[in-house]
C-alpha cells in the first residue's frame, strides 16, 4: 500500500475522531442538567460544502403509537423524564398526543417538542399560552437544520391554537433570539438557614400585648387532606385575580396536579379548631404551603391573614431541621413580603434573568394586537400618574411608526404617526416592555432602549412599569 493511501486513511480516521469528540453522547450540548425542566440542544452551523437534506425535516404531530419511541429519545438525550412522569404527562386533562411535534427519518424519531396548552393570568387579562417543553434533537442531526424546522413547526401550531404567547426555558438563548424569542421573566426565590429563620421569627414576636387589641390564638398548621381540595382552589383563585404570571387551574387540573406527586407534603393553616373544611359557608383554611425537600414550591394565604405566611414558614423550618436539612428555600413572587423575612435572617435573595445558565424566553406572536389588549391597563396607569391628558408616546418599531394616544376616556394605537417624544425599539424590546420585564429608566441609562426625549422616557415608565410577573414552579416540577 502506498504512503499516500496510508496518509489519507490516517487523516480520515482523525477527522472522524474529532467529529465524535465534538458532540459526545451525554455532553452539555446534548443532555439536560438535573435541575432544569426544559432544554434545547442548539444546532450549530453546517460545514461548508456539506449537503443539507432540508426536505427530510418536517415537523409532524405525534400519534399514540409514538409514545414509546418518544420516551426512548428523551431519555437518551435529556436523561429524563422518568417512566412515571412521562405517564403522568399523558394523564393531564388537556393532553393530546398531537401536541407533541416530531421530526422523523423513516420510522426513527430524531427530534421532539411538546407544546403544553395553558391559560396565564396577566392582570385583568387571561392569555392563552403554549409552553414548549422537552425539546430535544438526536445527536446525529446537531449539524443540520432540523432544530429550525422543528421550532418553526411548533410556532405554526401555536398560532393555529390561537396562543398569544409562547414560553420556554433554555440554556441556549442565542438560537431562539435569532428566531424572534426574547428573554423574559426572572427566577425569584430566597434561601436562608432554617434555624436562623426560626430565631428571627422568635425575636420579632410581640413582647407586650395591647389590651385594646387582644391577640388571636396561633393558627393550627397540619397536613392537608384530599377532601380539602376546594379550599386550596378557593385560596389560589382569590390570590390569582389581577396578578401577573400564575396559570389558571380548573378542578380536573387540580386533581391531576395533586395526583402526580411532585411534592412531599402540603400544609394548611386553619383559623380556629382543627377541622376539615367541607362547607362553603365555613372557610377555616386561610393558607397553604406546598413542600418538597425543604423547598416551599408554592405558598398562598388569605388577604386578611398575612400572619399565616410566617406560621407556615416556621412549620417548614421545623420540618427541615427534623429531616437534617440546613436551609429552606422559598419560591415566591418578587413582591412577596416573606423574601424580606429570609433576607433579615441572613438569607440570600435571588431575582435574576439567569440561573445556572438557564433563562426564560417568550415570543409574542402579534405584539401590536397584544398592545390593544392592554389599552384599558395603559389608560388606568396614565390616569393614576401626574401627567395631564392628553399624552402621546410614539413607537418606532423597526422602522414602523405608531403612536399610543392617551385620552381621558381611552388609549388608542394610531399607525403612521410618531411625534416628537418616541421610543426606538425592536419587536423583542416591545415585547419585554408590554410584559413588564424591563425597568424603563435603567434600560435607557444602559443604552438598551432609546428615548427621543426625557418626556418619552417618563411616559414609557408610566405606561410600561416593571411588573412582578412570576409563575409558581409547582406546575412544571417533575414528579
Amino acid at each position: 500500500m502506498s504512503s499516500t493511501v496510508v496518509s489519507r486513511q490516517k487523516t480520515a480516521t482523525k477527522q472522524a475522531a474529532a467529529k465524535t469528540k465534538r458532540f459526545p453522547r451525554g455532553s452539555q450540548s446534548s443532555r439536560l442538567a438535573p435541575d432544569s425542566l426544559e432544554a434545547y440542544s442548539l444546532p450549530v452551523k453546517a460545514r461548508a460544502g456539506q449537503p443539507q437534506p432540508q426536505a427530510d425535516f418536517r415537523a409532524v404531530p405525534a400519534r399514540p403509537g409514538d409514545h414509546h419511541s418518544i420516551h426512548r429519545l428523551l431519555v437518551s438525550v435529556l436523561h429524563q423524564p422518568s417512566p412515571a412522569e412521562f405517564q403522568a404527562e399523558q394523564e393531564e386533562p388537556s393532553y393530546e398526543s398531537a401536541d407533541r411535534l416530531l421530526v422523523k427519518r423513516g420510522e426513527q424519531i430524531i427530534a421532539h417538542a411538546h407544546l403544553v396548552k395553558r391559560e396565564l393570568q396577566f392582570g385583568s387579562n387571561k392569555l392563552p399560552i403554549a409552553i414548549v417543553s422537552n425539546l430535544a434533537l438526536a445527536p446525529e442531526v446537531f449539524e443540520q437544520p432540523c432544530g429550525t424546522r422543528l421550532l418553526r413547526g411548533a410556532e405554526e401550531k401555536m398560532l393555529e391554537e390561537e396562543a398569544v404567547l409562547g414560553v420556554l426555558r433554555t440554556r441556549t438563548p442565542e438560537f431562539f433570539a435569532a428566531h424572534g424569542w426574547c428573554v423574559c421573566l426572572r427566577h425569584s426565590y430566597s434561601i436562608a438557614g432554617a434555624r436562623r429563620i426560626l430565631s428571627h421569627l422568635r425575636e420579632h414576636e410581640p413582647r407586650f400585648q395591647d389590651p385594646l387589641r387582644p391577640s388571636s390564638p396561633p393558627l393550627n398548621i397540619r397536613i392537608w387532606r384530599h377532601v380539602e381540595q376546594a379550599a386550596l382552589m378557593r385560596l389560589y383563585d382569590a390570590n390569582r385575580a389581577s396578578v401577573y404570571g400564575p396559570l389558571l387551574r380548573a378542578d380536573n387540573y387540580w386533581r391531576w396536579l395533586i395526583s402526580r406527586r411532585a411534592y412531599d407534603r402540603i400544609y394548611v393553616a386553619i383559623n380556629g379548631p382543627d377541622k376539615i373544611e367541607l362547607d362553603d359557608a365555613c372557610e377555616p383554611i386561610v393558607g397553604y404551603a406546598v413542600m418538597k425537600e425543604g423547598r416551599i414550591l408554592e405558598m398562598v394565604t388569605a388577604a386578611d391573614w398575612p400572619q399565616a405566611g410566617t406560621q407556615l414558614l416556621a412549620r417548614a423550618c421545623r420540618d427541615a431541621i427534623e429531616h437534617d436539612l440546613h436551609d429552606v428555600r422559598l419560591d415566591a413572587a418578587p413582591d412577596s413580603p416573606l423574601h424580606d423575612v429570609l433576607a433579615s435572617a441572613g438569607g440570600e435573595r435571588y431575582y435574576h434573568e439567569v440561573r445556572n445558565g438557564e433563562v426564560f424566553m417568550v415570543k409574542l406572536f402579534e405584539p401590536l394586537r397584544f398592545l390593544t389588549l392592554l389599552e384599558a391597563s395603559l389608560q388606568q396607569r396614565v390616569r393614576d400618574s401626574d401627567f395631564c391628558l392628553p399624552v402621546d408616546l410614539g413607537i418606532n418599531l423597526d422602522g414602523q411608526k405608531f403612536t399610543l394616544a392617551a385620552r381621558p376616556r381611552s388609549v388608542k394605537l394610531v399607525p403612521g404617526k410618531l411625534g416628537r417624544s418616541y421610543l426606538d425599539c425592536s419587536r423583542a424590546q416591545l415585547s419585554q416592555l408590554m410584559l413588564g420585564h424591563l425597568d424603563v429608566p435603567a434600560a435607557i441609562r444602559a443604552g438598551r432602549l432609546h428615548a427621543s426625549t426625557r418626556l418619552a422616557g417618563e411616559i414609557a415608565a408610566v405606561m410600561f412599569p416593571q411588573l412582578p410577573i412570576w409563575r409558581p414552579p409547582w406546575d412544571e416540577l417533575p414528579a
